[in-house]
């Protein structure tokens, strides 16, 4: 094993400061590692030549080799007579063998083993390391990896950073478990928003402080990440793709390190380093469970049993999370591509025809009814969440009164035309040569449709589709190929109505919490203000100011005060319904604006957040010594004798500001006849 780590220097950087402001004191102040551990690590896998330096650290800890000899003795080894000395055991079982039980018993006894009850369960957790260590080295010696031994240990510390936050973290693991359930985040997304750090960075800083193997701590720190722009090696690469597919798979498996229905995602470099189609599961999963049979007895732990269920619903699974996960990166790099052009002018944001998607569509289709005078002309747009074709931005002249809204295509019964447009990104003529074709046909009521493909950068984002249901005039191939080029203009035109959409949206956001600016909620209090005041209907506002604000960042810094507004920003839109709105009114105050609600029920609103709010002070107690995380909100309803939105913001000014004389963490609020 190659204990050098000053290799991954060149791959990243660890987070050292927010590591030790999650832990919250100096890294240096931990207990070390295990030093039995280290030196095991070290050991040579050469069982003829490391015999005696194996008897010896074992028997350096008493405990450790009375586990060891217990373990050897037991039915689950069965031998002859009983073993008593670890010369004896080592010969019986072999040398990999014992080191291995006396790395897992060593973590255990040291490192795992707590008995106060939490929302974290460690032996729940330590049977998860158990299992992605084991089916880790089944599967690194089916791939031919030079050193499985390497990998098993790196299945049994992949996940350590969740027991060293568990054990030393400010938010402890079992803490942020408690928030986490009622999450839609992925795992390390939500432990970076909640603790600070995430998992794989602290368990990857600790094992590089720890001098483990290089490969070990490579494995820890990118098991859930991307890893393809680093250009590692190929064994670095494998062992990684190894690590992230094992602890995947006894997720699946209902072997997670914690209860819950979610897996990680599966990143796309895996399928590109390990053929996942040759696998053998149902014999890997066997062997995972032949393995730790013996040990899982000690620990007294259980396992699902039915071995063809679980292969079809990993490979299921597999598939799933191919998908999903491609998806989560193509959000995340058009994220990416968008916020990279904020240096757009502003005057983008302003509205014009050529960048509003109805406008594009509707022109679009009347130029092509112009020049090809089809009877019917539509729009076909792809439905990701019901994986079906729904047809919209109808352009019909033959008042046939026959409706085109209602119908769609089943994206997952795809054949003939249709399927060849998708593919082929080239126009078709669907004339009734498959069953589904006919189906089409019928329920459109006509002989023959054209379809163009709307695509762009290569991809099919809809479908064009024309008929001439009253004409019946046949449709000319040759008319759709010339459409093509009116299809791609139009695809590139929809993409840069996206893109606008996106900065005139980015333009109404506050940078820092994603929520409303100033300037964006006074624009919508506008609205709803001469709303009620037109039609007569109830309207709240309250202001939500952050207390002691001023000692957080005094304490911790502007980049912990930063986490705070977004935290509190974050819950507000949470607890907000969709016809709420919600904003940053400036520094560390917030606005909420309730439609159609009474003043009564604004103020049960309002106490429902503070108490949301100072909830999610108490999981950062830890965190945030000495700084209770609450806030003061002034509630005023709308009147009719307010003559502007200014009126309505200066009472709940007012009730805010009697809010805090009275204390903080208060709801206050003006009713209307007050």
């Amino acid at each position: 094993m190659n204990l050098n780590g000053d290799k991954l220097n060149k791959y990243f950087t660890l987070p050292k400061q927010a590591i030790e402001n999650a832990l919250g004191k100096d890294v240096k102040e931990l207990p070390t590692f295990p030093i039995i551990l280290v030196k095991l690590l070290k050991l040579t896998s050469n069982e003829s030549s490391s015999i005696k330096d194996l008897e010896k650290i074992v028997e350096t800890d008493p405990a450790i080799a009375v586990k060891v000899l217990k373990i050897v003795n037991s039915a689950a080894f069965g031998p002859k007579q009983k073993i008593n000395r670890l010369r004896d055991a080592i010969i019986y079982l072999g040398f990999s063998f014992i080191r291995k039980l006396a790395m897992e018993v060593t973590i255990f006894e040291q490192m795992i083993q707590y008995n106060q009850p939490s929302h974290f369960n460690r032996l729940f957790f330590w049977r998860h390391c158990l299992s992605v260590a084991c089916i880790s080295k089944t599967l690194a010696e089916a791939l031919g990896y030079p050193d499985p031994e390497e990998v098993y240990v790196a299945g049994l510390l992949h996940d350590i950073g969740k027991i060293i936050l568990d054990t030393y973290g400010q938010t402890t693991y079992s803490d942020f478990l408690v928030n986490y359930k009622n999450s839609n985040g992925l795992l390390i997304d939500e432990e970076k928003r909640l603790v600070g750090v995430s998992h794989d960075d602290i368990g990857a800083y600790f094992c590089h402080l720890w001098s483990l193997p290089y490969m070990v701590t490579l494995a820890v720190k990118f098991h859930h990440c991307r890893f393809e722009h680093l250009s590692l090696s190929n064994n670095d690469a494998l062992i990684v793709s190894i690590i992230s597919l094992c602890d995947f798979i006894t997720w699946t498996q209902g072997i997670g390190s914690f209860e819950a229905q979610r897996q990680p995602i599966l990143t796309q470099e895996i399928d590109k380093i390990i053929n996942i189609e040759t696998i053998d599961f149902h014999s890997l999963l066997t062997k995972m469970d032949h393995d730790i049979e013996s040990i899982a007895r000690f620990y007294n732990f259980t396992f699902p049993s039915s071995y063809e269920f679980r292969e079809n619903l990993l490979r299921t699974t597999l598939h799933l999370n191919k998908i999903n996960t491609e998806y989560y990166h193509l959000q995340k790099e058009l994220k990416e591509k968008v916020e990279s052009m904020a240096h757009i002018k502003k005057s983008l944001t302003s509205p014009h025809q050529s960048l509003d998607t109805k406008k594009i569509i509707t022109k679009t289709l009347e130029a092509i009814k112009m020049d090809f005078s089809f009877d019917r002309l539509y729009i076909l747009h792809i439905d990701t969440n019901s994986r079906v074709l729904k047809i919209k931005n109808v352009l019909d002249t033959t008042n046939t009164g026959k409706p085109l809204s209602s119908f769609q295509i089943s994206l997952s019964s795809l054949t003939g035309g249709i399927i060849d447009c998708f593919r082929n990104n080239k126009p078709y003529l669907i004339s009734g040569a498959t069953i589904d074709e006919l189906k089409i046909l019928q329920g459109l009521q006509v002989k023959e449709i054209g379809i163009i493909p709307i695509t762009n950068d290569n991809q099919v984002i809809g479908l064009i589709g024309v008929d001439n249901i009253v004409s019946e005039n046949a449709i000319h191939p040759y008319d759709l190929s010339f459409l093509t080029a009116v299809a791609s203009e139009l695809g590139r035109a929809l993409e840069n109505a996206k893109i606008f959409e996106t900065f005139r949206e980015k333009a109404t956001l506050d940078s820092l919490t994603q929520i409303l600016n100033r300037e964006a909620i006074e624009n919508t209090l506008k609205k709803s203000f001469h709303k009620a005041k037109a039609e007569g209907i109830p309207l709240s506002v309250g202001l939500v100011d952050i207390d002691f604000f001023k000692i957080f960042n005094d304490t911790f810094g502007h980049l912990i005060g930063d986490d705070v507004l977004k935290l509190v920003a974050e819950t507000m839109k949470k607890a907000s319904r969709p016809n709420d709105s919600v904003g940053r009114y400036g520094g560390e105050e917030f606005i909420f604006i309730l439609n159609d609600t009474s003043y009564k029920d604004a103020f049960i609103y309002g106490e429902r957040l503070r108490r949301k709010i100072e909830n999610m002070g108490k999981l950062f107690q830890k965190r945030f010594k000495n700084c209770s995380l609450t806030v003061s909100i002034g509630i005023s309803p709308y009147d009719k004798s307010m003559k502007t939105q200014k009126d309505l913001i200066a009472k709940a000014d007012k009730a805010l500001y009697r809010a805090k004389e009275l204390g903080k963490n208060i709801v206050f609020g003006i009713s209307a006849q007050e």
